[in-house]
């Protein structure tokens, strides 16, 4: 599931409700996404799954959850809108089976976007944290770890050899968000892996840079500004479920 963000957020930085519910609060600390991924990695040596949730979105309050969501929503809005105005230039009668079953499938989801995610839901979310939280310390963590490991990136053994943040943006998701992904490097006696972990992340203006997807493993590819993905970006953890 998708999720989207249309809360008059600044140009900037994200604008926070001094009023807000904060969730597992961080502290004031306005860490650079080097320290981020610091901070990611002390967590993930010292095999902290709490850690790493208070490094994220997921161990805020939901204002935070609903900036990155806002943005996301909207930008696959955009993409799908566009895909059924490509399908609808063909006539119906001469749109094949699988097309006219896009037709109605990209119908659908557009109308989902539109109409969820008002106060009301969010709301009913707002009491899911807890075990949306608990699930991933207890599940999502742990799968992430294994494929961590199996991708041969041992924490007790490895180094953090370089933080690739030259994919920030000031405008993520095309939201005017200070973010981007940030890639970690890893040596391992001295040499470079070829496999490292990449990690989503946004500055806000109370918690400073904050994780807002779920971290992956990647193979990595030659440094610098990469083209933007035309598919749905990472969902931020353990996506709130639809009622």
């Amino acid at each position: 599931m998708a999720l989207v963000c249309v809360l008059g957020c600044s140009k900037d930085e994200p604008t926070l409700s001094p009023s807000k519910k904060s969730g597992l609060r961080l502290s004031t600390n306005k860490r650079t996404p080097e320290d981020l991924a610091k901070a990611f990695q002390e967590s993930l040596r010292a095999n902290d799954a709490d850690k790493l949730i208070t490094l994220s979105i997921l161990g805020q309050g939901l204002q935070n959850w609903k900036i990155i969501a806002t943005a996301q929503n909207a930008r696959l809005l955009k993409l799908l809108e566009s895909e059924l105005a490509e399908v609808e230039k063909t006539p119906r009668k001469n749109r094949t089976v699988k097309e006219q079953a896009r037709y109605f499938t990209l119908h659908s989801e557009i109308d989902r976007i539109k109409k969820a995610y008002t106060d009301e839901y969010w709301k009913a979310q707002e009491s899911k944290l807890p075990k949306m939280r608990s699930q991933f310390a207890d599940q999502n963590y742990l799968q992430f770890v294994m494929k961590v490991n199996e991708a041969g990136i041992n924490p007790d053994q490895v180094i953090l050899g370089k933080v690739d943040v030259s994919r920030i943006t000031k405008d993520y998701l095309g939201a005017g968000l200070h973010g981007g992904t940030i890639m970690l490097h890893y040596l391992d006696n001295g040499e470079s892996l070829e496999t490292g972990i990449a990690l989503d992340c946004t500055k806000f203006t109370d918690e400073g840079w904050l994780i807002v997807g779920q971290p992956r493993v990647i193979k990595h590819t030659a440094i610098g500004p990469q083209p933007e993905a035309t598919i749905k970006q990472t969902e931020p953890f353990t996506t709130p479920p639809s009622e």
